[in-house]
């Protein structure tokens, strides 16, 4: 088992000068909230909220009432699930290779990045349909999610739409993707519900509810945290600043703010729901000076996360915190994303949890590869080798073989019965990542792209060779009546921009 206390980021004297800032922030300088219902609420709890101006300075007691709040809330949840030290690195050991890393999609990426042509264009309906067939031919993938926005079906209907049209192409479990209108929760609730048979299943319907810096909670997204809530989904509050633009160029700045939002965050859902539990998401970037770009691959978004993620676990208790490392900015698949992406592993000693999901995503978040997808999976599969540490045993430490192997003249261990019966279980073979020997100049040089076009052959032919499953008819008759009943809400669905 991988184990250790969790590293400190910066002294606690630093982290309480973080936490102050950031609660100055909601107090002094308040914050942009575009509900009058919230606003009422944070008034009723001793806030200075303004409705004509949809603004509020935050009560500092109702900050410390509802941290401590969640703090309890998740120590009593550890406490009945038998959960260890959160601030510490508990991996659990056991590397099996015959079950090796699932691949899932996740997301509602805008665009697909074609491969080897390098087009990236808006993801179409046929674009999800092939994603879905992909996902559900290839053993390497367990979830049939959504990974794709369909910029053809009407945005306010389209999760919707895809949850249903992935439920009759797959019998494999389904994911779903963002959700930007409120309308939709209770619809994708209810396709939850038709998929698994458990009543009040969320599965469809993400958690995170992304503000916009600095310290807006605007309309949409408030609608869409108090719907959620009304089902249970956990609150949580998502800060994505890029310093330089949105929050402060220094990296100290930009933690308080996006602290500060998680904070306004949690205070909106105590006084919405307190019995619905709270978490929070940290996806910061930074402007790079010299191109006038945003990144969100750099060093700096990996420090201003960590540094507000550690503010939430060591001052405040609250543990449900996570950050979106997973975001680059290379822009093609291949081994240059896949090193930008094994980056963040920095941060495995202090965020507790393997900082790397294999996901296919480029251009920080926009775009989706199914080639870089498969390539991350063997990445995966080595890390899931490395965290599932080994065996000690008589039979693996193999004295009595060593020793045999040292009094000989000709030793090789290859064609002894001890490894004929333990290589497969000791050993990852990457799929895709070539280990063989040096083939020549030409060969080598052209190794990349020949191993990136065996991997879009795979996928590709895997849709070719997809074969509709059988899937329940009165589970998709109950799925494509909620989906009429999401069109039929449309005319009163307010379109955003």
């Amino acid at each position: 088992m991988v184990s250790g206390e969790l590293w400190r980021l910066i002294d606690d004297d630093a982290l309480e000068r973080i936490a102050a800032a950031a609660e100055r922030l909601l107090t002094e300088a308040g914050a942009r909230v575009e509900h009058e219902g919230i606003l009422g609420k944070l008034a009723a709890h001793g806030c200075a909220a303004d409705a004509s101006q949809q603004h509020c300075r935050f009560a500092p007691e109702l900050i410390r009432e509802a941290v401590e709040h969640y703090a309890h809330m998740e120590a009593c949840s550890r406490e009945q699930s038998g959960g260890g030290d959160p601030l510490r690195l508990e991996w659990p050991s056991g590397w099996e290779a015959e079950r090796p890393v699932r691949l899932s999609h996740g997301g509602s990426n805008p665009h697909l990045l074609d491969w080897p042509s390098g087009e990236r264009r808006l993801a179409t309906s046929g674009d999800v349909v092939a994603m879905a067939k992909m996902a559900h031919a290839l053993d390497e993938f367990a979830v049939v999610g959504q990974v794709l926005t369909a910029s053809d079906v009407d945005p306010r209907i389209e999760p919707v739409w895809n949850v249903v049209t992935r439920m009759e192409l797959t019998d494999k479990p389904i994911g779903g993707g963002e959700v930007l209108y409120a309308e939709n929760i209770k619809h994708l609730v209810r396709l939850g519900e038709i998929e698994t048979g458990r009543p009040g299943e969320t599965r469809m319907v993400p958690g995170c509810n992304f503000i916009i810096s600095p310290l807006r909670y605007n309309r949409r997204a408030l609608a869409c945290m108090i719907e959620k809530m009304r089902f249970g989904v956990r609150n949580d509050v998502g800060s994505m600043p890029v310093s330089g633009i949105s929050s402060p160029v220094t990296l100290a700045g930009t933690a308080a703010l996006m602290l500060a939002e998680v904070l306004g965050g949690w205070c909106v859902s105590y006084v919405t729901d307190p019995d619905v539990p709270v978490g929070a998401g940290l996806a910061s970037g930074s402007m790079d000076m010299r191109t006038a770009n945003a990144v969100f691959g750099s060093p700096e978004g990996i420090l201003q996360d960590l540094a507000a993620r550690q503010c939430c676990q060591r001052i405040y208790g609250v543990h449900s915190v996570w950050c979106a490392f997973n975001y680059v900015d290379c822009k093609t698949p291949g081994i240059r994303a896949a090193i930008e992406k094994l980056m963040p592993l920095v941060a495995l000693p202090l965020a507790g949890r393997l900082p790397f999901q294999p996901d296919g995503l480029l251009s920080a978040g926009q775009d989706y590869s199914p080639v870089q997808h498969l390539l991350e999976f063997d990445i995966a599969n080595a890390l899931h080798r490395v965290m599932g540490t080994f065996e000690v045993t008589d039979e693996t430490l193999a004295l009595d073989l060593v020793a045999e192997m040292a009094g000989r003249a000709d030793v090789s261990f290859l064609d002894t019965d001890h490894t004929l019966a333990h290589y497969a279980a000791e050993q990852y073979y990457p799929r895709w990542l070539d280990r063989g020997r040096w083939q020549g100049t030409e060969p080598e040089r052209q190794a990349e792209d020949a191993m990136l076009e065996r991997i879009d052959r795979h996928w590709k032919h895997a849709v070719q060779a997809y074969e509709q499953p059988d899937v329940e008819a009165a589970k998709l008759r109950a799925a494509r009546d909620v989906l009429r009943a999401a069109e039929r809400e449309v005319p009163s669905v307010e379109l955003i921009g």
